[in-house]
Order: structure tokens, then C-alpha cells, then sequence
């Protein structure tokens, strides 16, 4: 469980809209960002609409329909760079570049011929290609006025970022703009490239390029992508990913009884939205039925599919509508390892990290090695989670359905943070490792004592979770980190025989949003029939961020309530309200106005149906005809020996703060 709290205390930075339609041109590009692949997919001969449009910068620049913009805050300087030298422009890098203004310098901004292009016409799918100086590991990124689209004005969009390898060399950076307005809105000027005060950007030329119609639906196979050989597929997979306009489908090939088919071998995450943020996309297979398969190799760091590259942009507020399903994933278990020879989650020896620069900071779990992670935008400092009225601070709309999510390593099988999400007829089949006692034997034969996972790691107001099936979760089934209005409703959790072991079946623990009125917990079944020794089920189900360190943090965000300002062992309910101050004792918190149901869920083969601990409830908490089936003392320590000497047998609920009627008053947790 610990190895996931770290997740509440990790900033997720996300970026602006680029929505697009799916391209059959890709052109020819360097890693890190958007990777080369060859397209066999049949090419628009038809004339362009749009004739090439080009500038050459330099002490003299060239326009060919393109002009460069000066004054304020873009004023770039003639350079000359390379072997053999060339001559070329560079940014500011937050620097005044004197040009008769005082104002620091961080932008090369240009203007397209309104008579060739403008507000979208003759088209608005193009290509932005920017040859820049290769110097430096810093990053720059592509504004440009877009079509407005939904409660977007698409000025200032996001076409994604670019990350340089210093190689010393000039080379090309290419952006797929699929909604290109280009109507003068972005300070005068259609489109701008940001050195993000990062390391001044040098550029020799750029140019805008029509890029052909191509189907909305395209096949990863047709990029390169080959389920049936042994040659990794990730390169090629995300190739289209990056090149991907909102809209399309992505089909990946089923299997079709062959037994050739080894599905698609993933050695570098797949980052669905690739390099910006998108909308309306769906991932399928070619026959619904007949699951593709997307299956981790040794060599993958970090996760099998994410939904974006914190890397490659800064708001995800404008990724919405994301449908992925009918494709299954396994996270190679057998073959990947959470902790290397050093015992830590670092990248030594173990799969931890990512083939972007993204991960900094050992034990960051956004590149843990898990299985799926649609962690999308939430606005972490907004108390009402009012996501309706602020749709560009949040993801909203992923879904995720119909598959089988196998063998994840550690982290997390699913990982799902956003708003207005579903989860639906999911099967999660073994997550991460969880022997509760020294010398029993692991089931994930790898040394990784504390791989621990979550079937579905679960953030953000308005998700629906039915119908799924959670096998062998290390950590908790269901952890939901708080937000209101979740239904978790029919799905099944199970601890199989033998050492598998985990600490609940579902948990609520309010460490992201602190108001869980409206949650709905109905008609779930958790089963254990695990070792009670070495393996089972601490508890069914769990309610209250108390039982972790007391639930107190250092710096708490807007979003979440407790006690401001002290962290007690017995903090006064009365005083639970929006944490004010960086210090603060979390609580579940459900207002006056607020219910909170509980209803209709079996526990067979747990210690008890509820711990509670941590739930401030002045609304109204509806707790009916749940049922404990079969119960049996956990293994767990607390359990055996309990808090203070005060032990519970199996059938007792325990509640502490609150004192609940028909509860034992019970500290539940010695940790403190």
C-alpha cells in the first residue's frame, strides 16, 4: 500500500488541445519524439490544396509564404552553427534580445499568407516541420491557433513538445496539426515555437506542408507493427500514435486461431495520445471478439500503455473521449522485475522508468512497471470537483472495456484518474506479489517480496466501475483515492488459493479528493480463499485514510478535507473541514447534504466485512444487507495482536472515528 500513497504526492503536469484525423503520410523524423515507421497504406496522389509554404531564417531570412514576427516577447537573433556553419535564428531563452523593447525573449513566432491560408482553408490538416540545431537536452514545444472545438477557443493549442539529444547536428522536428485555424488569434500570429526557458532554440527553417487525407480508421499493422514475428512492435505502434488525429480508430490485428500469432511485442511504452493532447480516439481490435494482444517484453520500462507523455506536453485537460478496448495486455510478469539487486524500484536492475526522459526521481510510480495507465488530468485544488463547469482542467470521458489485463509486475494493473470515466467487464488476472509472512513461498518467483499492486488504482469524481473481475491483486482490488459520485458497483474480487495475498478487496482512502458523497459501493463479492498464513485477505472493505500514517500530510492540495494545521492520534471530528494549510489529518468527508452508500456486498472468507477509520459521516451513511460470509482471523499483525493490546475476532465491523452503532470501538492501526 505504501508504494501507492506515493502516487497521491506526485504532481501530474499535462497540456493543451491539438485534435487531428488520422494521416496516411508519416514523415521521416528523430527520436525522441514522434518515431519513424513505413506506411504501406496507399498515397493521395491528388493535387494539394495547399502549395508548400516555407521560411529560411538566417542575418537574412527567405519567406515563402511564411514570415517571422519580431517585437515583444519574440525577438530572435541571427546565429551561425554546425559543421559547416549555416546560418540560423535563435530564441531568447527568457533573455531580452534588444530590439527597441525591454521585454525577455522566449518565443519565434511566424505568420502564414492569409490568402493561402486561413481559418482552416483550403484545409486544416498540415504538418509543421522545424529544422533546429540539435544542441543541449532541453525541450521546446508548438502553439498555434486552432479550430475551436467544444469549451475550447483554440488559441495558444498545444501541438506537442520536442526533446533534443545533443548531437550537435541539425535535424527535423515534425508536428501534425489537424486542426490548424491559423486566423491570426495567437498574438497576431498563426502559429509560435516556445524554448520553454529551458535552453535557447536555434532555427534554420520551417515549413507547413499539407498533409493528405487519409482513413479514419487504420490498421497499426500498416505502419510496421507485426503481431506474428519476434521483432518488437512499439516503435511502429506508436508511430501512429503520434501521427493520429481526433477521431480515428486504431485497429490492431486479432489472432484468429493462428498459431503464429505471439501479438504485439512492447518494449517502450505506448503513449496513446502520443505527442498532443486528443479527443474522440478508440483503440480496438479487427475482430472485437478476437482480443489483439499488446505484450511487455524484459526490455520494457515502466508501464505497457499510457494514456500520454508527461514529457511531451504540460494540460491533458483537453484529452477526452478515449476508447480502449477489446485488446488485451500482458504485463510480463514472469519476465520483469519491480526491485533489482538493490531492493529499491530505481531502473537498476529492475523495470522501472521510461524511454522518454520522464522519470527523475526513483520510486516515482508514474514509471513503475504496471500494465495500463489512463491518469488523465484532475484539478487537484478544486474542493467541489466541478469538472462540468471546467472541462479544460480535467480528462474527462476515458473508457476502458472488455479485456483481459494479465500479470502485472508491480504499480498498478490499471490505473484510471480523471472524471467521468467507466470501467466495464474488465478481467484483472494477477497483480504484483503480497506474501504476508517471511519465508512463505512468492508467488512471482523474482525475489520481489515488495512488488506490491493494485487490480484498479482509481482517482476523480463521477467513474463507473462494473461488471469486472479482479484476480490476485497484491495491494488492494479496488483502491479508490476519493471523488464523488462514483458508482463501484457488480464486480468481483478474488484471492485464489495458495500464498496470494492482498490487504482488501475494495478501500476507499480520500488522499486525492476528499468529498465522497454520492460514492455508491453495491452488490460487489469478495472472496478469499487464500493461505491464512502465508497468503488471504486482511479485510473486505475498507473506509478512511486514517489506518496510513494517520493520514497526515505535509502539503495537502484544495481538494481534500481533515484537520488543518496538527495531526493528532485522535483528532476532533468537529473541526474537519478544507484543509487550509500545507499540514493536515485527512478524512473521508461526506457534508451534511452527502450519502454515502454501502450496500448489498459479500466478504466470504475475510477477517471482517468493514474497517473504518478516518470518515467524518454528518451526512448520511447508508450501510445495509451487507454480508460476511465464511469468516477467518487475518494473518495480519493488527488483527493477531491489535492496537494497544485490544485485539478483534472474525466477524466484529470496526469503526473508529468516528464511533459507529453496531461497530467495536477499535483503534484498527498500530502504525501510528
Amino acid at each position: 500500500m505504501k508504494l501507492f500513497l506515493s502516487v497521491l504526492l506526485n504532481c501530474i503536469v499535462m497540456i493543451a488541445l491539438s485534435a487531428c484525423n488520422m494521416q496516411t503520410a508519416v514523415p521521416a523524423i528523430d527520436t525522441p519524439g514522434p518515431i519513424p515507421a513505413t506506411n504501406t497504406a496507399v498515397v493521395n496522389t491528388e493535387i494539394p490544396a495547399l502549395p508548400p509554404l516555407s521560411i529560411t531564417l538566417g542575418e537574412t531570412n527567405d519567406p515563402q509564404g511564411i514570415t517571422l514576427d519580431r517585437g515583444g516577447d519574440v525577438d530572435t537573433q541571427a546565429v551561425s552553427i554546425g559543421t559547416p556553419a549555416q546560418s540560423a535564428r535563435s530564441s531568447g531563452n527568457g533573455q531580452v534580445i534588444s530590439s527597441g523593447d525591454t521585454t525577455p525573449d522566449s518565443y519565434i513566432q511566424f505568420n502564414v499568407d492569409d490568402e493561402r491560408l486561413f481559418g482552416g482553408a483550403p484545409t486544416a490538416h498540415v504538418r509543421v516541420e522545424v529544422d533546429y540545431f540539435d544542441q543541449g537536452t532541453d525541450s521546446f514545444n508548438l502553439q498555434y491557433d486552432a479550430v475551436p472545438f467544444g469549451a475550447s477557443d483554440g488559441k495558444f493549442a498545444g501541438g506537442g513538445s520536442w526533446i533534443k539529444t545533443n548531437t550537435n547536428t541539425f535535424k527535423t522536428a515534425s508536428f501534425n496539426v489537424c486542426d490548424a485555424n491559423f486566423a491570426n488569434r495567437d498574438n497576431g500570429a498563426d502559429f509560435r515555437i516556445s524554448d520553454n526557458a529551458d535552453g535557447a532554440e536555434i532555427i534554420r527553417a520551417v515549413r507547413v506542408v499539407e498533409l493528405t487525407g487519409g482513413d479514419a480508421k487504420v490498421n497499426v499493422d500498416d505502419f510496421g507493427a507485426n503481431p506474428f514475428d519476434e521483432q518488437p512492435d512499439s516503435e511502429a505502434i506508436q508511430s501512429v500514435m503520434d501521427s493520429a488525429c481526433s477521431g480515428d480508430t486504431i485497429v490492431f490485428t486479432s489472432p484468429e486461431s493462428d498459431p503464429a500469432y505471439r501479438g504485439y511485442l512492447i518494449d517502450r511504452t505506448i503513449f496513446l495520445t502520443g505527442i498532443s493532447a486528443k479527443h474522440d480516439l478508440t483503440f480496438t481490435s479487427f475482430d472485437p471478439n478476437d482480443h489483439a494482444l499488446l505484450q511487455a517484453t524484459a526490455d520494457l520500462k515502466g508501464f505497457v500503455v499510457r494514456l500520454f507523455a508527461r514529457s511531451r506536453f504540460s494540460n491533458a485537460g483537453d484529452i477526452d473521449n478515449i476508447d480502449f478496448g477489446n485488446i488485451d495486455v500482458n504485463g510480463g510478469r514472469n519476465v520483469r522485475q519491480c526491485l533489482g539487486s538493490d531492493q529499491n524500484i530505481n531502473g537498476v536492475d529492475d523495470n522501472w522508468g521510461s524511454w522518454l526522459p520522464e522519470c527523475t526521481q526513483a520510486g516515482d510510480p508514474w514509471c513503475s512497471p504496471g500494465n495500463i495507465g489512463m491518469d488523465g488530468a484532475m484539478d487537484n485544488s478544486d474542493v467541489s470537483q466541478n469538472f462540468v463547469d471546467n472541462p479544460s482542467r480535467w480528462t474527462i470521458g476515458i473508457a476502458v472495456h472488455d479485456l483481459v489485463n494479465s500479470d502485472a509486475e508491480c504499480g498498478t494493473a490499471l490505473a484510471f484518474g480523471s472524471a467521468g470515466g467507466s470501467i466495464h467487464n474488465v478481467t484483472i488476472d494477477t497483480a504484483g506479489d503480497h506474501v504476508h509472512v517471511a519465508g512463505c513461498a512468492l508467488t512471482d518467483d523474482d525475489g520481489d517480496a515488495g512488488g506490491w499492486s493494485d487490480g484498479i488504482t482509481l482517482f476523480g469524481p463521477a467513474h463507473s466501475v462494473t461488471d469486472n473481475t479482479i484476480i490476485n491483486p497484491s495491494d488492494v482490488g479496488i483502491v479508490y483515492f476519493g471523488g464523488k459520485d462514483a458508482f463501484i458497483a457488480n464486480n468481483s474480487i478474488l484471492v485464489e488459493a495458495g500464498n496470494y495475498g492482498a490487504f482488501a478487496g475494495i478501500a476507499l482512502h480520500p488522499w486525492t479528493f476528499g468529498d465522497v458523497s454520492g460514492v455508491k459501493i453495491v452488490g460487489n463479492q469478495v472472496t478469499s480463499e487464500g493461505d491464512t498464513r502465508c497468503g488471504g485477505l486482511h479485510t473486505g472493505i475498507n473506509l478512511g485514510p486514517h489506518m496510513w500514517g494517520g493520514a497526515c500530510v505535509g502539503s495537502a492540495t484544495g481538494a481534500v478535507y481533515g484537520n488543518s494545521g496538527s495531526c493528532s492520534n485522535d483528532p476532533t471530528q468537529s473541526e474537519v473541514a478544507a484543509c487550509t494549510t500545507g499540514n493536515c489529518q485527512l478524512w473521508a468527508y461526506l457534508p451534511t447534504s452527502g450519502t454515502l452508500t454501502i450496500r448489498d456486498n459479500v466478504v466470504s472468507g475475510a477477517n471482517i466485512n468493514y474497517l473504518i477509520e478516518g470518515f467524518d459521516n454528518i451526512g448520511e451513511f447508508i450501510d445495509e444487507n451487507n454480508i460476511s460470509q465464511t469468516p477467518q482471523v487475518s494473518d495480519w499483525q493488527a488483527a493477531k495482536t491489535g492496537c494497544n493490546g485490544v485485539t478483534w475476532g472474525a466477524l466484529d465491523k470496526v469503526a473508529h472515528h468516528p464511533l459507529l452503532a453496531g461497530y467495536a470501538d477499535l483503534r484498527i492501526h498500530c502504525e501510528r
